[in-house]
């Protein structure tokens, strides 16, 4: 089998050729022949195939053209791998490779004889244009790549040629390929040589001149001294003048860190970047201060000296100085052009003519260029060579999306290290002795520092310079969080975390500087974008762009669920310059505001989940609040669940400073979420709030809504005494009120009391009639169904299973008529409990799949459990043995991540019911 690529492609199997014909199938067998013998990802295939108009479903179009290839070529040259494909042959077989391997041998031939000879033939192998037809842009970047190398191999066996006898029939290919690179200078030399050694002194002259004059009027600059020396020996007739001379190669990166730890996916992504479409490959590394970034990109760099020969350019931008403003992009580029070895008085005078030079020195060259601590993309675009060889590397603490968007950067982002890559770079600082000696406290120091790197550094630099101060002092101080940036600190700038977090802070815009400290401040780990706009008190679509700029600067980072969130210690230090910078009113008044939109999104979350039931009223919206309002049932759910920890620190920041309505009617408005997921322990903690701050208040509507959630709440916490100790108290106060509607709701709780709590389902009846009497259906239908359903289930208990079948069927017609989804699959599966009983095993089961089929619809998880295990129970008797072991598995994982949903009853029906 043989390949031909630098060309038109061409296949032999077996010295037939194989018919290849189709541009995404030819494309596929490219890219893969380039990375011959190495598994190439599934998704860069597909970017090197498609670029930027991917089909619809990429892996699976992916998986058909390798079927096809697989057929053209064999089954076992092309295998699927994990996560890739791989084509497996001889890398003689393919020209490309054999050019490369061509090109290696001759740069480390010593006789001129024998670099020619390897240099004639690798130039032999090209027949045309590669990948002709391809043209997706890695296509693009590889087939300038390889131009280039060509180009450069043409060069080397022309400075060869030309130390030979013949040097004077080189001049016509010399001079065809100076017109199509008239700027190299390299090349003009090797016609001027050619020229004179073919007895043409003064056409050699001319051929200078006439370079002299294309740069000074094209780029602004003169002749490079390697050109300028061939000239001197040609017009001094000198016989021999020497090959061009080479200019210096920069070998500008600093040190790499010794201490680097981790990072192993980072360092692969960017080992991959070069598969990034753009005219030139960049890897964008953006974080916030001391996250890492210059460290992963010198010890990446480190690590690959031996891939850019023609050397290492590197220049902090000084894009977040603390003293000195960003380097402007005149002073970066005249560094560049002398470390590459043009003279001070030969840099032109004109910054375009500069950059123009700039880029023309690296064209054909494999150069890495560092640009460290970028300010903007408009510090960097400038910077960019030409030349698709060189590699690009960018750090800044702003996430460049520009350069990303315009010039294919691949943008790869630091988080902070694991626990284990931090307790490495301690141990690399202060040895694994003392770590291992106090390993409890070190854990603490690690949890303390939240895994940012330059607060480890801090740490460790603490520690080293002073051995006797025990880990344990150290880790009290950090403890203490009003002083933990006063631990962080060093005394010197670049060592303390308040002045690394104020140079990403001071060039911030008065919004965005606001932002940022009000953000610190708003209960929650995270935070939505609605909720953010409330708490800044601005419209949704400007509270996105200020949330762009501080995600751009790193002190913000955005999740996959569109949430942001700040760095622990981002955070501390955004709390500080909040006190510090904003008046007591306004940080009071955003986080009003953010708990009222807490506030009235839940209310609209709740009638989504309850929407014939009764809501509490709640006041009008503040200004600068706008609720957000639900399409349908699950999407309340969904927020629910994705703003529960912000709603329960919120509540709790309510309670903090006395704001007793949001307290009670948060919880209140949460109650009927949690309950269905079985959140028991933080439904009972709001509900005790709640309870307090009605009685604060005096509001004796809002103590008997209190009342009835924490009673509730008890009685699934386990608790039920504490219930039936509170009930009658809040029962008497119903009554002095005359609120015949709460009563029934305090009768039907302690009815549910006298169940949890004795088992006694004749006082648990009477409560629950007691309840009916005092209701119309229309008054709360959702809780008319409910008593209904609660009765059938007492009779049902009592062993009257007529009686309880009537009163079910009534609750399930009355679901019906108001559309009371829950509470129509509550009663039917309870009319599953009246079949278990009359031993009607199917007609069990299949009141038990309904009401869990539709339990589970509506986000009812904790109920659709409770009737798992009653099924799976039916599933064994009837002789269903994988449907019981499937069901019940399914109950016992939900009890499993949830324990506090499962009543130990329940939890030991199902343990029963999978023994064998």
């Amino acid at each position: 089998m043989r390949f031909r690529l630098l060309g038109e492609l061409e296949v032999r199997v077996d010295g037939r050729p194989a018919e290849i014909r189709r541009p995404r199938l030819r494309g596929l067998l490219t890219a893969l022949l380039t990375d011959l013998n190495k598994v190439v990802p599934a998704d860069v295939l597909a970017e090197r195939i498609w670029g930027e108009r991917l089909p619809v479903n990429p892996r699976n179009a992916l998986y058909s053209y390798v079927s096809r290839l697989r057929t053209a070529l064999g089954e076992a040259t092309v295998a699927q791998r994990s996560g890739g494909y791989l084509l497996t042959a001889d890398p003689e077989a393919v020209d490309l490779h054999v050019f490369l391997r061509l090109l290696g041998e001759a740069a480390a031939a010593g006789e001129d004889e024998e670099k020619a000879g390897l240099l004639t033939r690798a130039l032999a192998l090209w027949t045309g244009e590669p990948f002709a037809g391809l043209d997706t842009p890695w296509f693009a970047n590889l087939r300038e790549t390889l131009e280039n190398r060509r180009f450069a191999a043409r060069l080397d066996l022309a400075d060869v040629r030309l130390r030979g006898d013949r040097a004077g029939e080189l001049i016509p290919e010399l001079t065809a390929l100076a017109e199509a690179h008239p700027f190299d200078e390299r090349l003009r030399g090797q016609v001027m040589l050619a020229l004179h050694r073919g007895g043409r002194q003064g056409a050699a002259l001319r051929e200078y001149d006439r370079m002299r004059r294309l740069l000074a009027e094209e780029l602004g600059t003169d002749p490079g001294a390697a050109l300028r020396r061939v000239h001197e020996q040609i017009l001094h007739g000198d016989p021999r003048p020497a090959p061009v001379v080479a200019r210096p190669v920069p070998h500008q990166l600093p040190a790499a860190p010794s201490s680097f730890v981790g990072r192993d996916e980072l360092l692969a992504v960017l080992d991959h970047a070069g598969e990034a479409a753009g005219p030139v490959v960049i890897s964008a590394i953006g974080g916030a201060g001391g996250i890492g970034k210059t460290w992963l990109a010198l010890h990446w760099a480190a690590g690959k000296l031996d891939e850019f020969p023609d050397g290492q350019l590197y220049v902090n931008l000084r894009g977040f100085d603390p003293v000195a403003e960003p380097m402007p992009v005149s002073v970066a580029v005249r560094g560049f052009l002398h470390a590459l070895g043009v003279d001070g008085a030969a840099v032109p005078p004109d910054p375009d003519a500069q950059l123009a030079l700039y880029r023309s020195l690296l064209a054909g060259k494999r150069v890495l260029v560092v640009l460290d601590n970028a300010a903007g993309t408009d510090q960097v675009v400038p910077l960019l060579p030409g030349s698709p060889a060189c590699r690009v590397v960018v750090t800044s603490r702003h996430r460049l999306g520009a350069l990303v968007a315009t010039h294919g950067a691949r943008p790869v982002s630091l988080d902070v290290l694991s626990a284990p890559e931090a307790r490495e770079l301690l141990a690399r600082h202060v040895g694994r002795d003392r770590l291992d000696a106090e390993a409890g406290t070190v854990d603490e120091l690690i949890r303390l520092c939240a895994g940012l790197p330059l607060a480890l550094g801090i740490v460790a630099a603490r520690v080293a310079t002073a051995p006797e101060l025990p880990l344990r002092l150290l880790a009290e101080e950090l403890a203490d969080h009003s002083a933990r940036l006063d631990g962080l600190d060093t005394g010197e700038a670049g060592l303390s975390l308040r002045t690394v977090f104020s140079w990403s802070t001071r060039q911030l815009a008065p919004g965005a500087a606001t932002a940022f400290g009000l953000l610190a401040l708003a209960p929650g780990p995270d935070i939505g974008l609605p909720a953010a706009a409330a708490l800044a008190g601005l419209p949704a679509a400007a509270t996105r762009t200020v949330l762009r700029t501080l995600e751009n600067a790193h002190l913000l980072t955005r999740g996959a669920n569109g949430r942001y969130r700040m760095h622990d210690l981002v955070r501390l230090y955004a709390t500080e310059e909040a006190v510090r910078t904003l008046p007591k009113s306004a940080r009071d008044d955003a986080l009003r505001r953010v708990t009222d939109f807490y506030l009235q999104t839940s209310w609209h979350g709740h009638v989504a989940l309850e929407p014939i039931g009764r809501p509490i009223r709640v006041g009008s919206p503040l200004s600068g609040t706008e609720a957000l309002r639900f399409a349908d049932r699950d999407e309340a759910l969904r927020w629910f669940t994705a703003e529960h920890a912000c709603l329960t620190a919120a509540t709790e920041l309510a309670v903090e400073r006395a704001w007793h309505t949001q307290v009670w009617q948060l919880a209140w408005l949460m109650n009927e979420y949690r309950s269905r997921q079985g959140r028991l322990a933080e439904r009972e903690a709001a509900a005790r709030h709640a309870l307090t701050a009605a009685e604060r208040l005096g509001d004796v509507s809002a103590q008997l809504a209190a009342h009835r959630i924490f009673a509730s709440a008890s009685i699934f916490a386990g608790r039920a005494e504490v219930a039936l100790e509170s009930l009658p108290g809040a029962l008497a106060l119903a009554e002095r009120a005359g609120d015949r509607l709460h009563q029934a709701y305090l009768h039907y709780v302690l009815a549910g009391a006298e169940e949890y709590h004795s088992g006694d389902y004749h006082a648990e009846r009477a409560h629950v009639e007691r309840a009916l009497a005092l209701i119309e259906p229309d008054d709360d239908p959702r809780f008319y169904v409910k008593v209904l359903d609660l009765i059938g289930f007492c009779h049902l208990q009592s062993g009257d299973r007529l009686e309880a079948r009537q009163w079910l069927d009534r609750a399930v017609t009355a679901a019906r008529k108001y559309r009371d989804l829950d509470g129509e699959a509550h009663a039917v599966g309870n009319l599953g409990y009246v079949a278990l009983r009359d031993g009607a095993w199917t007609a069990a089961i299949e009141h038990f799949e309904r009401a869990v089929e539709v339990l589970r619809t509506i986000g009812n998880v904790r109920h659709a459990t409770f009737f798992l295990v009653s099924l799976g129970d039916c599933y064994r008797a009837v002789g269903r043995q994988a449907d019981a072991h499937r069901v019940l598995h399914d109950a016992l994982d939900r009890y499993r991540t949830n324990p506090e949903g499962a009543r130990r009853k329940e939890l030991e029906a199902c343990l029963l019911a999978l023994s064998p």
